[in-house]
């Protein structure tokens, strides 16, 4: 399976809200919001963490272009600890 693949099957299972970091061949999008993603064309959208200069602004980037995902531990299969 490609990396662009990999990605996309990852996103189509996130939930609209989720943080997550993205990375591409020229930025880090630490802490986005996921919002959604256009299963047809692979295009994703979210929100930057608004603390960045770039914060409080809707990015779109397509799956093709991702070089790297962090998602939430929740997704990632880690068990969460007890409170």
């Amino acid at each position: 399976m490609t990396p662009a693949k990999q990605h996309y099957e990852k996103l189509k299972g996130l939930k609209r809200g989720s943080e997550v970091n993205i990375h591409t061949k020229n930025r880090t999008f630490y802490n986005a919001i996921f919002l959604n993603m256009l299963t047809r064309t692979g295009l994703v959208i979210f929100l930057a963490d608004p603390f960045y200069k770039s914060g409080q602004k809707f990015h779109t980037i397509y799956c093709n272009e991702i070089t790297s995902l962090d998602l939430p531990v929740s997704i990632q299969g880690v068990a969460e600890e007890d409170e």
